[in-house]
């Protein structure tokens, strides 16, 4: 029998709580559902009882949710934290951005809620080796969320969202809007007209490329100053607009719809961020992993599971499960680097798969990485070689290169 997960609920409103109770009755067989009263209250179950999660409210009294999930990110570290939060508690989600990693809106539907709790658990599950979990679940360690970010998210959780609105989220930080402008009007892109601000860059590319983006440039200026030990981030960097753009080549090709070639696009476009986090907060298994990589002409994921009992994919696809990216995104993550996935159907996880390869084999030239080679499974999904071939052709003709031009 599956091992429960064990969720703790914290509010001071035993209305809340009582109907907490009620709205996830159907999930016992699932969860190992607490609920408490107030932030102490939570302590004291949480020092008796190991949780996988923590749904805190933000207005209690005494102890209130920003310093409970702040306690609870130092003293428990592996446990996902999640913050109910209204529209009228923006100064309280200014203080829980640290120590939070998803928001939830209240009051919050059921279908939500249960979704963004089976999927944080989902990404815990990634994560074999619990002493590197230890390292990399310190959100302090972890880059937080921009704030744009969190808005447009915001934003596309309403029925109606406003690619206006959204425009006036990015132009709000200039450099944010710099570098979307400078990004949307390069050959990573391949756009017919140029871009000249971030509505019509919204409009054109729409709201899930640009959510995206934003969150691929935040990350990778957030280890910016992580210094470069075992790997160029700007090649790296490269190497990731590269690949995206390869997917959105596929996914043309293909005939996908705008959702299924956004998340392929976006699958691709993130697929090495766990590579980020290794290197900076495992630094030195990290150098031990590039070391054998380069003295023997390995494949990078291959050293990091012989070496580590997991790979950059299982922990990019943590990160980003934790975070709230689409389940689709999440899995084509995890499973860039997997030779035999299981799965039957052609989707977005082997847009992201081939992209990468394909970026490997046109572009990406050091000696001292092997380049990788298609799994007969993941061919025989696709229905061969010469499908894979006709992408070859197509993204070779995308005129991107190793320099990024």
């Amino acid at each position: 029998m599956t091992q429960k997960h064990a969720i703790l609920f914290v509010d001071d409103e035993p209305n809340i709580l009582q109907g907490l109770r009620r709205m996830l009755r159907p999930m016992r067989d699932k969860w190992d559902m607490h609920f408490a009263g107030s932030g102490q209250e939570a302590l004291e179950i949480m020092s008796k009882t190991a949780m996988d999660a923590v749904v805190s409210d933000m207005r209690m009294p005494g102890m209130d949710g920003p310093e409970l999930l702040g306690r609870i990110m130092r003293e428990y570290p592996d446990t996902v934290r999640f913050a109910l939060s209204g529209y009228s508690d923006q100064e309280m989600v200014g203080r829980s951005i640290q120590p939070t990693h998803q928001y939830l809106t209240k009051p919050c539907e059921e279908k939500k809620l249960v979704q963004a709790l089976e999927q944080a658990m989902r990404a815990r599950d990634f994560i074999s080796n619990k002493v590197l979990l230890n390292k990399i679940a310190r959100i302090e360690h972890l880059p937080m969320l921009p704030r744009a970010y969190t808005r447009i998210t915001e934003e596309l959780g309403k029925d109606d969202p406003s690619p206006k609105l959204i425009g006036e989220i990015i132009s709000e930080d200039i450099g944010l809007t710099t570098n979307i402008l400078k990004l949307v009007n390069s050959a990573y892109f391949g756009l017919a007209r140029p871009i000249v601000t971030p509505h019509q860059a919204t409009i054109v590319l729409g709201v899930n490329v640009i959510r995206s983006v934003i969150f691929s440039l935040h990350l990778f200026k957030s280890f910016d100053t992580t210094g470069e030990k075992n790997f160029s981030l700007t090649r790296l960097w490269e190497h990731c607009l590269r690949t995206a753009s390869i997917a959105r080549c596929i996914a043309k090709v293909e005939g996908l719809g705008k959702e299924e070639a956004d998340n392929a696009y976006v699958s691709a476009l993130v697929h090495d961020v766990g590579k980020l986090l290794m290197n900076a907060h495992c630094a030195e298994e990290y150098e031990a992993v590039f070391t054998e990589v380069r003295a023997n002409n390995r494949r990078v994921a291959d050293v990091e599971a012989e070496m580590l009992g997991l790979t950059h994919a299982q922990v990019g696809a943590y990160l980003l499960g934790l975070w709230g990216l689409p389940s689709e995104v999440v899995n084509a993550v995890a499973l860039h680097h997997t030779g035999d996935t299981g799965q039957v159907d052609f989707g977005i996880a082997d847009v992201a798969y081939f992209a990468n390869l394909l970026d490997h084999d046109l572009f990406v030239f050091n000696a001292h990485y092997a380049r990788p080679q298609a799994s007969p499974d993941r061919l025989a999904t696709i229905g061969g070689p010469d499908r894979l071939m006709r992408w070859r052709g197509e993204a070779a003709a995308l005129g991107i290169g190793q320099d990024g031009a």
